[in-house]
């Protein structure tokens, strides 16, 4: 008995599949040429991989019961299905390369991450990097500005003279900042390496790991106290710097100085406390040079891979 395949309108709907299969292996391959993907990238090409190899795993399915239900080999549907294997084939080979894509933007993103530390922040923390450096340029652009704006208001004008003096009260308040935390940090670490622990023990990597642990949530938790307390305690601490030889503060312009002297401390403590510190430098500047230090208002700051923060330099 002769047996007419008529498979014409299955043969349309798979050419349709197949074509859609090959233009979005395209598009993906274009994709993973592409440069500059970030995780977002990543994900939407994975989507559409994972929708190519699903029509074609349907499409394959299709045909074989179509030719199930039929009974005979139709040379099209051979020549389709040897379409369909060639498709599943390039998706399982775009699956692979997209593996080793992911792989390669994995070592770029840790390399980032570590000179970055935004890019790995807990944004519930309020003192996390990003929120430090606002602080320290609302230090530099809001608070320094206004003292210096209601100084030269008055009497006894010398702009020279007034960042000459912002310039000591900064590197006076920085370093102060930066000896007191330190100190307290490493009575944190002798305390917590006290604890009694055998020798074993303190070979033990799980230990080591927990007494690192320690020593990290209690410096957090030093820092969380110093971000909430009063800045009455700030002015206090202003008091002790402006009242140096050094500095020879006019009378008139003490309070003024102090209030500014408070925030630069603060923002100081809570850079100190942060893990990894973010270091205050006056070896950097915009220029990239390291001859003018004695010029610089408000120093760089560097966190544990790079500089995060150019130096400023006073007005000449």
């Amino acid at each position: 008995m002769s047996y007419f395949c008529n498979c014409s309108e299955f043969q349309k709907r798979t050419d349709a599949n197949i074509k859609c299969i090959f233009q979005r292996l395209a598009e993906q391959e274009e994709m993973l040429n592409g440069q500059g993907h970030g995780c977002q990238d990543c994900e939407i090409y994975k989507k559409k991989l994972e929708e190519a190899i699903w029509m074609a795993d349907q499409s394959k399915k299709e045909l074989e019961d179509f030719r199930g239900r039929q009974g005979h080999g139709c040379q099209d549907c051979e020549i389709y299905k040897k379409k369909l294997e060639e498709a599943i084939w390039m998706a399982d080979q775009s699956k692979k390369e997209l593996e080793d894509f992911r792989g390669r933007m994995k070592v770029k993103i840790s390399k980032e991450i570590g000179v970055r530390g935004d890019l790995s922040e807990n944004i519930n923390d309020t003192c996390r990097e990003t929120e430090l450096l606002k602080m320290y340029e609302i230090l530099k652009n809001q608070t320094w500005e206004q003292t210096k704006e209601r100084i030269l208001t008055g009497k006894n004008k010398d702009p020279k003279r007034i960042f000459e003096l912002g310039a000591k009260i900064v590197t006076e308040t920085f370093n102060t900042s930066k000896e007191d935390m330190t100190a307290r940090i490493k009575k944190i670490k002798e305390a917590i390496m006290i604890l009694p622990t055998s020798e074993e023990s303190r070979e033990n990597e799980l230990v080591n790991q927990k007494l690192s642990d320690d020593m990290e949530t209690a410096i957090k938790n030093l820092q969380k106290r110093f971000s909430s307390c009063s800045m009455d305690l700030y002015r206090e601490l202003a008091t002790k710097i402006l009242t140096i030889p050094e500095l020879q503060i006019q009378r008139g312009h003490f309070d003024l100085f102090r209030d500014f002297t408070a925030e630069c401390y603060k923002v100081s403590c809570l850079m100190t406390l942060h893990i990894p510190p973010l270091q205050p430098s006056w070896k950097f500047h915009r220029s990239g040079e390291s001859n003018n230090q004695d010029k610089i208002l408000f120093p760089a700051i560097l966190n544990s891979k790079a500089v995060i923060v150019n130096a400023e330099l006073r007005p000449m």
